[in-house]
């Protein structure tokens, strides 16, 4: 009984050693380069930017740049066919050869409209005026119950 389980363990191991896995990367591209770009809300480096990823979802790829608007995209990333459960089992852990999955995700950042001054003094102007109008507040003292 004993050399059968140590007959099984060894076999086990041998087949473990070379067992393959997946691997599962974003290379994230902006039209600018070297934009920061971040992965649901973690930073990841300036653009081409390269991220391992381990479940499939929806991701949320943002990208900022000097002289652009910041961009969010909204991206769900659906599973390959290996993915689907049953199967996964089977190539993440018996499989004996590496696969590699690379999802490329494109962002187009726009650039940012200069702010005109006089449109926004004058929008702090009415602002000003709309809280100058306000009546005071009441404020109710804790201490004095009223």
């Amino acid at each position: 009984m004993v050399r059968l389980r140590n007959t099984i363990v060894g076999i086990a191991l041998i087949f473990a050693a070379g067992t393959g896995c997946v691997e599962r990367r974003f290379v994230v591209q902006a039209n600018v380069p070297g934009a920061l770009v971040s992965v649901n809300n973690q930073p990841v480096g300036p653009s081409p930017a390269d991220i391992r990823w381990d479940y499939t979802g929806v991701y949320e790829f943002r990208a900022v740049a000097q002289g652009y608007e910041p961009l969010v995209q909204r991206v769900r990333i659906r599973p390959k066919w290996y993915e689907y459960p049953g199967l996964d089992f089977f190539f993440e852990a018996i499989w004996p050869f590496h696969i590699e999955d690379v999802r490329r995700i494109a962002l187009e950042l726009q650039p940012s409209q200069p702010v005109r001054t006089d449109e926004l003094l004058d929008a702090a102007n009415e602002l000003r005026d709309r809280g100058q109008s306000l009546p005071p507040a009441k404020y109710d003292d804790p201490k004095t119950k009223r």
